[in-house]
């Protein structure tokens, strides 16, 4: 397969953002034929292709809450992951503005939020054992 030309690139992810838009029912268009676009630009930019016959999630998992969640840890606890946010939101603005005095037409690969919440966790993650160790043995 031939090497792909950054134009070319960029009108693929311009593509893929509007075909995941279609699945996501953001955007109207055929459901089925923008799933088979999707894998063919996951393909053609060698990147891994979506499997989208897998189930979907266990109605325990749809039915969960923040609510729930947030019931599973203390205030201390809570404020920790607060205070995590706060910080790789700072990362993430630090981050952005390098890229895009690095390269500006990279603007748009600024940390997205899956990148952020591992930033955040990765942030908090050996703090928040030992809180739990804490609660755990009062």
């Amino acid at each position: 397969m031939a090497e792909l030309g950054q134009d070319e690139k960029d009108k693929l992810w311009l593509d893929l953002k509007t075909q995941w838009n279609i699945v996501k029912g953001i955007e109207k268009g055929d459901i089925d034929k923008a799933k088979r676009r999707i894998n063919k630009i996951q393909e053609l930019l060698d990147l891994e292709i979506t499997d989208f016959d897998k189930e979907d999630p266990t109605k325990e998992v749809k039915v969960y809450t923040d609510a729930e969640a947030e019931e599973q840890f203390t205030e201390a606890m809570l404020d920790l992951m607060q205070q995590a946010v706060k910080r790789s939101k700072g990362i993430k603005h630090i981050l952005s503005g390098m890229i895009v005095k690095e390269d500006p037409k990279l603007k748009g690969n600024a940390p997205g939020i899956g990148q952020q919440v591992n930033i955040s966790y990765d942030l908090c993650k050996d703090e928040l054992k030992e809180l739990i160790k804490k609660e755990e043995q009062k």
